[in-house]
């Protein structure tokens, strides 16, 4: 079995079910609890841009789970 870690938090994920107890995205493993808070973050921003382009909102997740993992915690905008 493997044993997966928040990059974001470092907290062990126990029970690893992908999209349910852990989230792969942008190369990184995030907990359900971080996952939570970056679409906390992100959604408001996502909701001001139009018209709406997936590059730039790619480029907007990879860059805030980038910079919680180097902070080692979510910052509100």
């Amino acid at each position: 079995m493997k044993n997966l870690k928040c990059d974001v938090c470092n907290k062990d994920i126990t029970t690893a079910i992908n999209q349910r107890s852990y989230f792969h995205m942008a190369n990184r493993d995030l907990c359900e609890a971080c996952h939570d808070q970056m679409e906390f973050i992100v959604k408001p921003v996502v909701r001001t841009k139009q018209p709406f382009n997936y590059e730039w909102y790619d480029r907007l997740v990879r860059d805030s789970i980038e910079k919680a993992i180097a902070k080692g915690k979510w910052e509100t905008r």
